[in-house]
Formats: structure tokens, C-alpha cells, sequence
């Protein structure tokens, strides 16, 4: 098994417009395993087996860092975030957590709370992913992040400057310089900036609706991504996974 492992969240609930072919024909031959729970149980499995799953829709819950073992007790079945596969590395010994766009902070918006963060800071498992989702105050997820103990680095810059759409940049701890992961670090790999989606007022609507769904009970990043992902005709879907297929090449180097 490969030393990292890769989050099912995005896959089975973020990228609404990418079929089954299309995943595989992009998948790399070579990557580490995707991760989920099936009936209280963490599964590594191949892009062929995760599929099986994902077309019977059965990945609908979230499971992160902090209901992990909870979902393992109840028996359920659901898709890992960000942080809920830093917590299956902890399980089988794995240093590190492949994701894209991850949560963050806003407090003036009301996220005063990020599972992934206090992942980070709990975790010894490292994190690699391409920026905090647009809908967050980067420069105050960051200046979080730091703020914790935890190093930053970037993989061809020094700053990072948003995930689907272009925003201020903020200065990281540091670029990375071909060293092997360690303990206490968070990766990012920018989406290059011609190929990010340019009207922000999607982003704008995205969130209306997201928040929308979340105060009917729904879940408010998938439905934020399902909206990008029509009012975008599929691009924010293919940037994201093209975003993850580009972490998975960078996870490689790093173990």
C-alpha cells in the first residue's frame, strides 16, 4: 500500500458532473488507495472498487476527524472528508492525507469551527491539499494553521491565493524543496490561476444556496459544489478532480 491515502468525500459527493468514465480514464495508474466506511468499517480500495460503491449512492454521509470512531460504533456507511482520512492514517500507520479544497475559518460568517484544522493540530498525519474552499477568510484559516505549530508549505509557490477563483494572496511558511512529508505540515498546490473559474458572483450565489440547503437540514458544502458545479457547465468539477489527480502526482514525490 501506498504511505498516503485519498479522501472519498470530494469524489462521491463534490464533482456532480463527472461520470464514471470520465473517472476512470483520468485516474492515474499509480496512486494510493481512496478511503470510506462501509457499515462502521474503514475501507482502502482501488478508483474500480470505490466506484462500485459510489454508484449506489450510498456515500451520502460526512464522516470527519471528530465522529470517526462514533460512525465506526453506529455501523455506518459514508464518504471521508479531509479530516476523516488523516484519522484512517492514524489507524493503519499512514503519514499522509491526500485532499483538494478543505475547510477553513470566517467567524464573520459564522465558521468559527473547522474540522480540518483541528485535525491538523491533533494529528500527526500531514495533510496535502490545493487551498481552503473560496467560501473562507483564507488569510484567517491560515493565519490559524500557523498559529497552531503547523508548517505550510507550497509546492511551486510560497503563497497561496485561493481554490476555484483567484483571491489576495497570503504568504505560507515556505516552498517546498523536494524533502519527504513530515509530521505537523500542511501541502498546497495552487490550481494555475488561467485555468481557475473567473465570475466570483458564482461563488456569491453558491453560497446563498448552500446556505439555503444547510438551514433545511441539508449539508452545506455539498450543496455549494453541486450549484458551482451547473452554474459552471461541469468546469468547477473537472478543476477540482483535475486538483486532486495533481496532489496525487505530488503524494508520490513526497512518500
Amino acid at each position: 500500500m501506498a504511505d498516503y491515502l485519498v479522501e472519498s468525500a470530494l469524489l462521491s459527493q463534490g464533482i456532480k458532473s463527472i461520470t464514471e468514465q470520465e473517472l476512470f480514464r483520468e485516474w492515474p495508474a499509480k496512486s494510493g488507495p481512496i478511503v470510506w466506511f462501509w457499515k462502521g468499517k474503514c475501507v482502502a480500495g482501488s478508483v474500480e472498487e470505490f466506484c462500485q460503491v459510489r454508484r449506489q449512492g450510498v456515500l451520502r454521509s460526512r464522516i470527519c476527524y471528530q465522529m470517526y470512531d462514533q460512525a465506526r460504533r453506529e455501523g455506518l456507511t459514508g464518504a471521508l472528508t479531509a479530516s476523516g482520512t488523516m484519522r484512517a492514517c492514524e489507524e493503519l500507520g499512514i503519514s499522509l492525507a491526500v485532499s483538494a479544497g478543505i475547510g477553513g475559518l470566517d467567524r464573520t460568517a459564522g465558521f468559527d469551527r473547522c474540522h480540518d484544522l483541528e485535525a491538523l493540530e491533533m494529528s500527526r498525519t500531514a495533510l496535502l491539499a490545493t487551498a481552503p474552499k473560496d467560501m473562507f477568510s483564507l488569510s484567517e484559516t491560515l493565519e490559524a494553521v500557523r498559529d497552531a505549530g503547523i508548517t505550510v508549505l507550497g509546492y511551486d509557490a510560497g503563497f497561496c491565493d485561493g481554490y476555484l477563483f483567484q483571491t489576495e494572496g497570503v504568504k505560507l511558511s515556505g516552498r517546498w524543496e523536494g524533502q519527504k512529508v513530515r509530521e505537523k505540515c500542511l501541502y498546497l498546490q495552487r490550481i494555475p490561476l488561467g485555468k481557475r473559474l473567473a465570475d466570483r458572483t458564482l461563488l456569491e450565489y453558491a453560497c446563498r444556496y448552500g446556505e439555503m440547503e444547510r438551514n433545511k437540514g441539508g449539508q452545506y458544502h455539498p450543496a455549494v459544489n453541486a450549484y458551482l458545479d451547473k452554474a459552471s457547465s461541469g468546469e468547477s468539477s473537472r478543476l477540482q478532480l483535475k486538483s486532486l489527480i495533481a496532489n496525487l502526482a505530488w503524494a508520490e514525490e513526497l512518500t
